[in-house]
């Protein structure tokens, strides 16, 4: 699980659209207005489906460790419940959107089904992780690793991992297909190659090109930073977390 280095939290400018939400039952609209989806959390907070729509909304953002952070959140959730139900259904729900469509403002909905279908093959690994540590638990050893690959030790073994993650990188590709500029689907698309799949230099492709195309972007200069890090280029490390930092600062 990727640790975290904290930033100063600058807030970006939110629109106001007023919030929507049923009485009666926990309706979560599917917003990426960030005070929406937060309004979302703090009426439902042990709905998960409200944390997922918050980390993507936030994902778009210069927030990049609070949509972490929310995901995570997302995950314990779903893990409470012993069901992937809830993620399940919103695939299920996109595909019916996206379905025969070639239309390129559908990218929205491409972006949550790979967060969707990451969280599927998250989730399945922590299921098997769970019964070997239960078998194992005299030799259980944590992995410090931030971006130690949480469903590459399982990938070959569970077909239905792999398939998630193969599924993940599909749509991250197909947004990248309609729009080759969208540099946030480029950063996720990094930090799941990274972090579920263990493919460093790929990522880092990625996050180069982010750097390159949106220079003011804080977002690949932390992620860059935290692997600069973790591989023991501390210097090169701190100097891409501080840019990151500085970027923040000035309301990037």
């Amino acid at each position: 699980m990727i640790t975290l280095i904290s930033f100063i939290s600058i807030q970006p400018t939110l629109s106001q659209e007023p919030l929507k939400l049923g009485t009666e039952t926990e309706d979560i609209a599917l917003t990426d207005d960030v005070n929406i989806a937060k309004a979302q959390v703090e009426k439902y907070p042990d709905n998960p489906e409200a944390h997922f729509n918050l980390a993507i909304a936030l994902s778009r953002t210069s927030l990049v460790e609070q949509s972490i952070k929310e995901l995570r959140k997302t995950k314990n959730l779903i893990r409470k419940t012993g069901s992937t139900e809830v993620i399940d259904r919103k695939i299920s729900e996109y595909n019916e959107i996206i379905k025969d469509s070639e239309n390129p403002s559908l990218n929205n909905i491409r972006y949550r089904l790979a967060f969707s279908h990451y969280l599927k093959a998250y989730l399945k690994n922590k299921e098997i992780e769970k019964l070997e540590k239960e078998k194992n638990r005299n030799n259980d050893k944590k992995n410090n690793n931030i971006f130690a690959p949480s469903s590459l030790a399982y990938i070959e073994k569970e077909p239905l991992i792999k398939e998630n993650l193969e599924k993940s990188i599909y749509y991250f590709k197909e947004v990248l297909k309609y729009n080759p500029n969208d540099n946030w689907a480029k950063i996720y698309y990094g930090f799941i190659l990274a972090e579920q799949m263990g493919k460093i230099n790929d990522a880092k492709v990625l996050w180069n090109q982010v750097k390159n195309n949106d220079p003011n972007n804080p977002a690949p200069y932390f992620f860059l930073g935290e692997l600069h890090i973790k591989e023991g280029n501390l210097k090169q490390g701190i100097t891409e977390i501080s840019q990151a930092i500085l970027l923040r600062s000035l309301g990037y």
